[in-house]
């Protein structure tokens, strides 16, 4: 039997060194690398991951682990702010302001006109994001904002999917919009509750008319909730 080849030390295979480097960390010592913030280092098996901004280093025993796992491992350390490099920092920042002058404009337009359907699927959208109670037809609002609208929306969303638009900035949105003092001025007028109220008489038709199985236990719920939302309409009436 041919004896087992020993594999190099992680930091001489190849594959580690581009990963890296895909990420911008260059070898700067025979075990180290970084992107000019901070390091990652090999000492034998054991894997050190050291941030920039001094916070406390990570570090892991990898003698048994796979290239798979490695690479998935820092993939996920390397992501933190901590392991940026500076450039991709004040990428991060002006991506940033660029996405909160972008709702602050989002703000503007509401507060000028947020009873046009414009301002309606603006609302409906800052109010998504907050805290996601709210459904967003993403299909009519490209149809009814305009092209500066649009844009901010985007940049918003992606910021915001991206996690660069904090929740501060959301609430200031809000009340810069007159959101928050609108939220309780807003009622369904009779018209509209009378919509519920037929969509309980349909549901209660069809669990009427459904034999006993799956669906109709799924239509007993939907019964049950319609009713609540009623109840909690005529409440807020009151």
């Amino acid at each position: 039997m041919a004896p087992e080849i020993a594999r190099p030390p992680l930091a001489e295979q190849p594959w580690f060194a581009d990963f890296l480097a895909d990420r911008g960390f260059q070898r700067s010592a025979p075990g180290a690398f970084t992107n000019g913030r901070a390091t990652v280092r090999v000492d034998g098996s054991v894997l050190h991951a050291i941030p920039g901004d001094g916070s406390k280093q990570w570090r892991s025993e990898l003698r048994e682990a796979p290239p798979g796992a490695i690479r998935q491992l820092l993939t996920l350390v390397l992501a933190a702010p901590s392991f940026l490099s500076q450039s991709e920092l004040d990428q991060r920042a002006a991506r940033q302001r660029t996405a909160e002058e972008a709702l602050k404009n989002i703000a503007t337009s509401i507060r000028e006109s947020p009873d046009t359907h414009s301002g309606q699927h603006l609302r409906r959208f800052v109010w998504s994001i907050w805290n996601g109670h709210h459904a967003l037809n993403l299909w009519r609002m490209k149809d009814v904002l305009d092209s500066n609208n649009r844009t901010a929306v985007r940049e918003v969303f992606t910021a915001w999917f991206d996690g660069h638009i904090g929740e501060e900035a959301l609430r200031e949105a809000l009340i810069a919009s007159g959101e928050m003092d609108r939220w309780d001025t807003v009622r369904l007028r009779a018209p509209e509750q009378r919509r519920v109220a037929d969509a309980i008489d349909a549901v209660t038709d069809l669990i009427n008319t459904t034999p006993p199985g799956a669906p109709s236990r799924e239509l007993t719920r939907a019964n049950g909730l319609l009713r609540q939302v009623l109840d909690l309409l005529q409440g807020a009436k009151k």
